[in-house]
């Protein structure tokens, strides 16, 4: 176990700021799933790039600019739906897990 969470884990009880203590468990967690991704979760991973090309090549040169910032925004528009829902799913399951480990 990473140093950092487990001195976190260990001053759970006497840490009032329990949202930082997510926050860098979170953080913690993307550093380790994103170092050791499997076979099987490159065949799970969006290949927006791909796609973006695909639709880029169907589309004519005067609207390729237009389609291109486009597709980008929607990019971070994913991007960021993605994070905030994930945030808040994971946020509230460790909340609850610290809830039930300080009964």
């Amino acid at each position: 176990m990473n140093r950092k969470c487990f001195c976190c884990f260990n001053n759970m009880n006497t840490n009032n700021e329990d949202n930082e203590l997510l926050k860098d468990w979170i953080e913690f967690r993307f550093e380790k799933l994103e170092s050791n991704l499997t076979d099987e979760d490159k065949k799970h991973a969006l290949y927006y790039d791909t796609f973006c090309k695909k639709i880029l090549d169907v589309i004519s040169d005067k609207d390729s600019d237009y389609v291109s910032d486009t597709l980008d925004v929607f990019r971070e528009e994913l991007l960021n739906h993605c994070v905030y829902w994930n945030e808040k799913y994971y946020m509230n399951g460790i909340q609850d897990t610290i809830a039930l480990l300080k009964l």
